[in-house]
């Protein structure tokens, strides 16, 4: 779930009928809500913003037996589109350029492609094309538009079987945090893709973790199970784990502490917010503290969060339909 450049287009996934979809809506139109359909797929379909405002998705992430295939949408003819021709949004996206077949060794990136994403570095977790032992073991997909090239990168330091979940990029791009699968474990890498670190924590914690980075503070936020466990960016040491989640709860025929969704920071990164399905509610921390100062019960079971600053937002997205609200908030 994210927003356009502009901030008036939300972008999200779900699961409808049994395939994966990717919806455009704009919350503030004058007009009948409407959520376009751009893209669907009966395997797991993926997308990601790009700072000049590409849109780039994958509609059979992470293995293909070729390798991913990537379109990419510019999402502010997406957001135009979606004001004028709503009813037909499809029939107007055209001549969207695409890659596929990544090489193991840099190439000349195809010109479409180059004038799309200009000036970027865009990375791409997934798995690699399928190599002569009929394996595909966990890469990233590198497509730079600093200097026209594209390949797929191999991540030796993960077993074969490893399933890359998600990169979160630090602010300042200079290294990206790789999630895999339910861990307790996510690695830090370098600008050159190089292994910089790693980061694990309690084994009874495993889960798809995701990370917030903290807009002033040098701290990452690695929400896990049921602990928020807070970083330091610099040194990558442990500096305070925060209990979301405290009431035991069946979860896969267990009984286990529940698990907790997405961190979203206020604006002056004084309070944070952590979305708990579980509980149907948000939990409402002190920064400074990580003490808990509030608590904001909703009418969904929240999973992922996106802030939006600029309008005074929280859209929150519901862990078992994937419908998405919001609420105001600074």
């Amino acid at each position: 779930m994210f927003l356009s450049p502009t901030g008036d287009t939300l972008f999200y996934r779900r699961r409808v009928d049994g395939l994966d979809m990717l919806y455009a809506f704009q919350p503030d139109a004058a007009r009948v809500e409407f959520h376009a359909q751009l893209a669907a797929s009966q395997t797991q379909l993926r997308a990601w913003p790009t700072l000049s405002g590409q849109l780039v998705v994958s509609s059979h992430w992470p293995r293909n037996p070729g390798g991913l295939r990537l379109r990419f949408y510019d999402m502010q003819r997406i957001a135009l589109l979606l004001s004028r021709h709503a009813s037909n949004i499809n029939e107007k996206l055209t001549d969207v350029p695409e890659l596929a077949n990544f090489p193991a060794e840099r190439a000349a990136l195809p010109l479409p492609v180059f004038e799309a994403i200009r000036g970027e570095h865009v990375v791409i977790p997934g798995l690699a094309p399928e190599g002569t032992d009929g394996r595909q073991p966990p890469a990233l997909y590198e497509i730079d538009g600093r200097n026209a090239s594209w390949r797929v990168v191999p991540l030796p330091f993960l077993y074969a079987t490893s399933l890359p979940g998600a990169l979160y990029t630090e602010p300042g791009g200079a290294r990206r945090w790789l999630t895999v699968g339910d861990s307790n474990h996510l690695f830090v890498l370098d600008s050159e893709h190089q292994l910089a670190g790693d980061i694990v924590w309690p084994v009874e914690q495993s889960a798809l973790a995701r990370v917030a980075f903290h807009p002033t503070r040098d701290e990452a936020w690695v929400s896990a199970l049921s602990s928020v466990f807070v970083y330091s960016r610099s040194t990558l040491q442990l500096i305070g784990e925060i209990t979301i989640e405290d009431e035991l709860r069946w979860h896969r025929g267990e009984r286990a502490l529940g698990f907790i969704g997405e961190v979203a920071f206020s604006l002056d990164g004084a309070r944070a917010l952590v979305a708990r399905p579980l509980s149907g509610d948000l939990l409402e921390l002190d920064v400074a503290s990580r003490r808990r100062v509030g608590r904001v019960p909703v009418a969904v079971d929240p999973l992922e969060l996106l802030y939006a600053p600029a309008v005074g937002r929280i859209y929150m997205q519901s862990l078992r339909n994937g419908n998405v609200s919001w609420f105001p908030y600074r």
